[in-house]
């Protein structure tokens, strides 16, 4: 991917696009992969980067959903399941298997929880990963070795699936690139252009440059999460907002406390939902919460009050209780739940099938969902986008697309996670063997992986470098806050940037990432 050329295409297409999708997320990625599947000419333009907020900050987890199951939804359930097994089959460089485990208390309690497994291994039917297994006490803790085995009487274990959210929005995007179509980031849409009434074009700034140019297009999917309302009310002043935001925020620890790669679900929590412990790139990520949260932005932050309710929540789990000294990360991200005119109740409450709407101009909104059925929601947006935009009628191919970087087999190289791409950065290592250092001691990543993501995955920030294109601040945030001048002056060196943008970039980056650190 190369931005410049990307937006010199965007600017000098003479015909307008056939869909173009606002917003780098995970739906709006889905919308513009379906798109290009079709064969129909895509753009996709972000304000900032590529997953830069809720998709970035999930619980890792690709999953059917063991709490929609608890609350009714089957359908959803079902369809999270199928797209589960499409992810764990056609991207299996970024998603894979994950055992979870549930420490139960009484006999009455595992069979409960087994019985209710067993009907969501039915619901996967042949789509399913392996079947769900009854532990006793001691095969628990061969499993979990830090256990608390205080009451404990056995456990139940099932399969999910597990991914790097940011890494596979990445993929996505040049995922679309390799079919022909455009995603480029930091372009921010300023206005609705109407023609008789109807969107026709959308005035762009390139937040780089500050240029500022117009882009044409049959049919505009508006797919921004949390920020859907500023645009919908931006085309259609008075009309009400759809998006609801709650706050789920995780703690990331050392993964000694949860050593061998089972992950612990925890069903029974203050607040009724479901707390995960969960490996992750050799860390573990604990959450999430689910706080009501009408402040709507980028960076949210965590309470001290989730902090200690995770904690709290997780102590009687283990054999040796996490302090906030153990901490090595912290974040939150805003879910863009859609409410229904006159529903109330608790954001948990709320459901997670996705909603469309379509403007009187035209404008497309998809929103709500969840990251598992990204492809689906984008599916049934382009649906949509042929009947608004008049496109030619064209079936889906998407669950047929090979993503960017497919490699089947389970590589051992350290950098497995890029796919086919790995033996790039290999290469770039045997060319200059200085690029196989560690840009931290606390941290795997190379200066190889740094300047392939300059050049090839659009990165254009230490931010987007250290938080999403490595998951550095996600995983030790002090340790990327160290490493931020050095990766600063290493883009400089790369683009010939001056001293000044460096100063900038890591004051920029250290203003976002002091609320990973709790001190």
């Amino acid at each position: 991917m190369n931005r410049a050329d990307g937006i010199d295409r965007l600017k000098s297409e003479d015909s307008p696009w056939d869909v173009v999708v606002i917003g780098g997320g995970a739906t709006g990625l889905g919308c513009a992969l379906d798109a290009v599947s079709r064969g129909y000419r895509t753009a996709l333009i972000e304000a900032a980067d590529f997953a830069n907020a809720t998709s970035s900050r999930s619980t890792k987890l690709m999953h059917g959903g063991v709490r929609y199951l608890r609350q009714g939804n089957i359908s959803l359930v079902r369809e999270s399941l199928h797209e589960r097994e499409w992810l764990l089959s056609h991207v299996p460089q970024q998603v894979r298997p994950q055992p979870f485990l549930i420490p139960t208390y009484s006999w009455w309690e595992t069979w409960y929880y087994r019985i209710g497994l067993w009907f969501y291994d039915r619901l996967a039917g042949k789509l399913g990963i392996r079947s769900t297994q009854r532990f006793s006490k001691q095969a628990v803790l061969e499993r979990v070795p830090t256990m608390n085995e205080n009451k404990l009487a056995g456990g139940v274990m099932y399969w999910d699936g597990q991914f790097d959210d940011a890494r596979l929005c990445v993929q996505a995007a040049q995922t679309i690139w390799d079919h022909g179509g455009l995603a480029l980031n930091y372009l921010k849409v300023t206005d609705l252009i109407k023609t008789d009434g109807r969107l026709s074009s959308v005035n762009v700034v390139d937040a780089q440059t500050g240029e500022t140019f117009s882009v044409r297009s049959n049919s505009f999917i508006l797919a921004t999460g949390i920020f859907s309302d500023a645009l919908r009310q931006q085309d259609a002043s008075g009309i009400p907002p759809i998006i609801t935001t709650s706050r789920g925020s995780h703690v990331v620890v050392d993964e000694s406390f949860l050593p061998g790669g089972t992950a612990l679900m925890m069903p029974k929590t203050s607040d009724g939902r479901l707390l995960f412990m969960v490996p992750w790139l050799n860390k573990i990520i604990i959450g999430t919460t689910d706080i009501p949260d009408d402040n709507i932005c980028l960076e949210p932050q965590i309470s001290s009050e989730e902090i200690d309710f995770i904690l709290e929540t997780a102590a009687p789990y283990l054999s040796k209780p996490i302090q906030r000294s153990d901490i090595l990360s912290v974040y939150s991200g805003l879910r863009p739940l859609v409410r229904p005119a006159g529903k109330s109740g608790s954001t948990s409450a709320i459901s997670r099938d996705h909603y469309i709407d379509v403007s009187e101009s035209g404008l497309i909104t998809i929103a709500g969902g969840k990251w598992t059925t990204f492809r689906k929601m984008g599916e049934d947006a382009i649906e949509k986008a042929i009947q608004i935009g008049g496109l030619e009628q064209r079936p889906s191919q998407s669950k047929q697309m090979q993503f960017h970087g497919f490699q089947e087999s389970d590589s051992d190289s350290p950098f497995k996670a890029y796919g086919s791409d790995a033996s790039e950065i290999e290469a770039l290592i045997r060319d200059r063997p200085e690029l196989g250092e560690r840009i931290h001691p606390r941290l795997s990543y190379t200066w190889a992986e740094i300047i392939w993501s300059i050049r090839e995955e659009l990165a254009e920030s230490v931010e987007d470098i250290l938080a999403r294109r490595t998951r550095a601040l996600f995983l030790d945030a002090k340790a990327a806050i160290e490493a931020a001048p050095e990766v600063a002056q290493f883009i400089a060196n790369e683009r010939t940037f001056d001293d000044q943008w460096v100063n900038d970039s890591v004051e920029s980056f250290l203003a976002v990432a002091k609320n990973y650190c709790l001190d």
